[in-house]
Order: C-alpha cells, then structure tokens, then sequence
C-alpha cells in the first residue's frame, strides 16, 4: 500500500451573522460564497469573495476566502501568492499561516509547511488547534518523521476525536510502521465516523490481510473492488479467490 500524501484541507465556511454590523455587507457576500463553494461553483465564488474584497481589501476574511478558493480550483500558483502577501502583512496571523501551510503541503514543500504550522500553534485559537496538529502531522509523515507525525495525529483527535482525517493520517502512519493491529483500529474509527469509501475500505482490508486475517480481508477487499479501486481487485483476485481443485 503505498504512502498517503492526502491533504486534510478544511473549508473556512461562516457565518454572517456573527459579525459586526458595519460589515453585514462583506459578510453577506462570503455567505453567498459558502453556498456557492457547498455547490462546486467556484468561480462564482470567487466572484462574491473579490466583490467583499472590493468593498474593503484589508478584510481578513474575505482574504482567507480567496486563498481558500483558488486552492479548491486547484490554483496553487494564486493560492500561494495571496498567501504570501497576507502573511507578509500579517506574518503572526494563524490563518493565514494555515492556508499557506495547507498550501505547502499540497506541492510538496513539506519544510516550509511545518514552519507554517509550528509558528500558527503558538497563537491559535483553542478550536482552531486540532487542524493545525493534523496538518502539521501530515507534513511531518511526508518527511518521514514519523515520532513527530504520530504525535501530531494523536494531538489532534484528542483535541477533537470527531474529525476522520486524524485516524486517517495516523492509521496510515501505523501502517507505515507495521503496526497493523493500531491501523485497523483507526481505519475502523474512520468507518465509524462514516467516512467509508474504496481507499478506507482498501486500506483496512490490507491491514487485516498483513496481520494474515483473510477471513476478514477479503469481503473487505472485495467491496473495495466493487467500488471501482483497481488494487483491491488486484489483492481480491490473487488472495482471495478459492482454488479449484483439479480434477484427478
């Protein structure tokens, strides 16, 4: 099974009424843009943040909306600008250090990412803190410092043990370490929290199979197969198939 490099990006959806009033307009304008990001229409997104920017282009929000949204459209080039110019701004904002480091991650700037991240904890706020620690985890899984990255995941889920992404990341990271009795537990907590798809299904069928537990491997595997993933149909064919004996 080979290495995740998944990012855990989580949107900055809010809400405009929570906002003071000689802002209503700004905020008005992010909300319509929450809609539009929840129905993929990013570009019209864009359009709302940059109309909230117009009226104010120092607004915090509207700039993370905008970092946010070329990084959903895949634009890490303007991403990563936007993201520059606010930290150069504001270089102790941990938002901005977030987004940036999300960046990071994302094109393989795993040192830089970490930087990011360790300098966005020291001010955080407490509920923005699980994010930072599972981010940080990825990077520091990406660089294969795998004391730090288990550290990391384990922060985040007892910061908030609701978020699949963190036994995710650190049941991959058992997995990496061959620890696969840790691995299907997280993997299991991931289902649990009704995250299942192909990958989870694939991946924990693996770590069953490692741990020579085809009984449970293969319906697992083979549900994976039936979901599209070309590995487990590959795994299922080859391990899980019984032999027909020959005739004599």
């Amino acid at each position: 099974m080979k290495k995740s490099t998944s990012l855990f990006f989580l949107l900055l959806f809010i809400n405009a009424t929570g906002f003071p009033q000689g802002n209503s307009r700004i905020y008005g304008l992010l909300a319509e843009a929450d809609s539009l990001i929840a129905a993929n229409r990013l570009s019209e997104a864009l359009l709302k943040t940059e109309d909230a920017l117009s009226i104010s282009i120092s607004d915090k929000k509207a700039q993370q909306y905008r970092i946010n949204i070329y990084y959903l459209m895949q634009n890490n080039k303007e991403a990563l600008r936007f993201a520059d110019e606010a930290v150069k701004k504001d270089p102790q904002n941990p938002d901005f250090l977030y987004l940036r480091g999300i960046i990071y991650n994302s094109i393989g700037k795993y040192g830089k990412a970490l930087d990011d991240f360790t300098v966005a904890l020291e001010s955080a706020a407490n509920e923005e803190l699980y994010k930072l620690y599972l981010n940080r985890g990825v990077a520091n899984f990406n660089v294969m410092d795998y004391e730090s990255a288990m550290s990391d995941f384990t922060r985040s889920i007892e910061l908030n043990d609701t978020v699949a992404s963190a036994y995710h990341g650190r049941a991959m990271l058992n997995y990496e370490m061959k620890d696969f009795s840790a691995a299907v537990n997280d993997f299991n907590q991931v289902l649990n929290l009704g995250q299942e798809n192909a990958v989870i299904l694939f991946n924990l069928g693996m770590s069953y199979f490692r741990l020579e537990e085809k009984d449970k491997a293969c319906p697992l595997l083979q549900k994976s197969c039936t979901l599209g993933n070309k590995n487990a149909c590959r795994m299922s064919l080859m391990e899980c198939v019984k032999t027909i004996p020959k005739v004599p």
